[in-house]
């Protein structure tokens, strides 16, 4: 989601006044300081002068401070001064960034809390009907009537930590307003707990239910045509972007990593293409799928002596594009520093002007997914039934102009619900890319300046940054982003080299640390 008036100059004049001490004028006096009676005759002789006691040179500075010391005493004063408006500014600086970073936290952990929610009661109402359907089409022996009743009861266990998670939520927050902006850190901080403690509760409930459904599934649609063809559909989704993988990693020193990504495409292309392949069959190769281009993935990033599991990373993302000259610039400034950045490009701005600017993205090593057709929020494209040309239509402009499939879909305004969720794992084979920084450089008012302070308050190991690269002042920001970053230590990379693994779909991407399971 993001001057201090120094004084100095005249009092520092006037120390002098106000202590009585010696002024730019006090030579020069005014008035005699002879009586008028004592005043001697011209004609009068001279008295002869008289010797007179040496005056102690200290008791003389003490009286009579010279310039220099004058100059000393301003000097010093006006240094405490700095010193201690500089001591301010940077108390005020720490306050503003602790809330900042508390507002961005309730955003993050408010949303993932809500999703999570909404998966899991999703998940249940699957666990329910399968328990139905088996108990109405089969009559199981004694150890499949053990794996029916261990998912009846993991359903039910479920049910009642949302139950749970949503009285201690309510108890302690507003879910509607307990992320205004203008709150105190303290109480934004206290929204944080509420809803992390709750995600939490929530989020080894997802494991369990599809670790308790997948043998009841595997035996209840074994030859379901229906629920064959969603498997299928499933693994045909994520196989371009995954033969993209393999082709991008000729050079890997690792071959046998590669290969192994190899084979595990052509197991899979073989089982969809099989009328005959069991539901688990079918499972079993999407799993293999997925854990064979994370070694790969894991594999690149050793080569690349990336270890975010190590050390800090960041991944910077960028929006609304392409725009043929501020993206130009972004993208220059990336590759001019030996940086790498995640792409998210609005399917209507893809014309004969912006295509190269993709290219771009992609012969540099930075992946472009999807935001969309035309910048719509995720649940009102549900709504309207609009899925294929805001979702299908975009990745496939996006793919045609980058020679890449599309496997992450940043969603407009951080806008998703569980039924965006489930199109894109099932139809597009696409994560979500959500962030936990906001650089706010879409607001009104923001300049180069406050988007480099924001970001750079803001970060952490393991975070998403959202910015947008048709802004100017962002444009002009990244070169002091990212020197601040890497003196900071840290090392930016794309959302892949963030997490080590290959995008899942239906997953939602917060950071390294905070990512939803489908």
């Amino acid at each position: 989601m993001k001057g201090m008036h120094r004084g100095g100059g005249d009092s520092g004049r006037n120390v002098g006044k106000e202590h009585g001490m010696m002024t730019d004028h006090d030579d020069l006096p005014t008035h005699s300081c002879v009586s008028a009676g004592h005043v001697q005759s011209k004609s009068q002789p001279r008295p002869q002068s008289q010797p007179q006691p040496a005056q102690s040179p200290i008791l003389h500075s003490r009286s009579h401070p010279t310039s220099r010391t004058l100059v000393r005493r301003v000097v010093a004063a006006l240094v405490i001064m700095t010193l201690a408006g500089s001591t301010v500014l940077l108390g005020c600086l720490s306050a503003y960034a602790w809330y900042r970073r508390a507002l961005a936290d309730c955003v993050e952990w408010g949303t993932t809390y809500r999703l999570i929610d909404e998966h899991v009661a999703a998940l249940t109402d699957q666990a329910d009907a399968l328990v139905a359907r088996d108990a109405a089409e089969s009559r199981p022996d004694n150890s499949e009537a053990r794996e029916t009743q261990r998912l009846r009861t993991v359903a039910a266990g479920a049910s009642k930590q949302r139950r749970q998670a949503d009285m201690a939520v309510h108890a302690i927050t507003d879910i509607q307003v307990s992320c205004a902006a203008k709150q105190s850190p303290v109480a934004l901080h206290g929204h944080v707990e509420a809803f992390r403690d709750a995600s939490n509760r929530l989020r080894p409930e997802i494991g369990c239910i599809h670790s308790a459904f997948e043998p009841v599934a595997a035996r209840v649609f074994e030859h379901d045509p229906q629920v064959r063809a969603a498997v299928v559909n499933r693994i045909r989704a994520v196989m371009p972007g995954m033969r993209a993988l393999y082709r991008d990693n000729t050079g890997l020193r690792d071959a046998g990593t590669r290969s192994g990504l190899h084979k595990a495409l052509t197991q899979a292309a073989s089982a969809a293409d099989n009328p005959g392949s069991t539901y688990r069959t079918l499972a079993d190769a999407e799993h293999t799928l997925f854990a064979k281009a994370d070694a790969l993935i894991r594999a690149r990033n050793a080569e690349r002596g990336i270890d975010c599991g190590r050390t800090a990373c960041v991944a910077l993302t960028f929006d609304d594009g392409p725009r043929a000259e501020t993206s130009r610039r972004v993208v220059r400034t990336l590759r001019d520093k030996g940086d790498r950045a995640t792409f998210f490009a609005v399917g209507g701005a893809i014309n004969d002007a912006t295509i190269p600017v993709l290219r771009d993205d992609t012969r540099y090593g930075m992946p472009v997914g999807s935001h969309t057709m035309s910048h719509t929020d995720l649940p009102a494209i549900m709504q309207a039934g609009t899925e294929r040309q805001e979702f299908d239509d975009a990745a496939a402009r996006i793919s045609e102009a980058t020679g890449r499939p599309v496997n992450l879909l940043r969603p407009p305004h951080g806008a998703a619900d569980e039924a965006s969720r489930r199109y894109l794992a099932n139809h597009l084979g696409a994560g979500i890319a959500l962030y936990d920084v906001d650089s706010y450089d879409w607001a009104a008012g923001a300049s180069a300046r406050s988007v480099q302070w924001k970001v750079t308050a803001q970060a952490r190991p393991g975070s998403i940054i959202l910015m947008h690269d048709i802004q100017e002042h962002t444009a002009a920001a990244l070169p002091h982003i990212l020197d601040a970053l890497h003196a900071k230590g840290y090392r930016t990379v794309t959302i892949e080299e963030l997490t080590g693994q290959y995008p899942r779909p239906g997953y939602v991407y917060y950071s390294r640390d905070n990512i939803i399971p489908w």
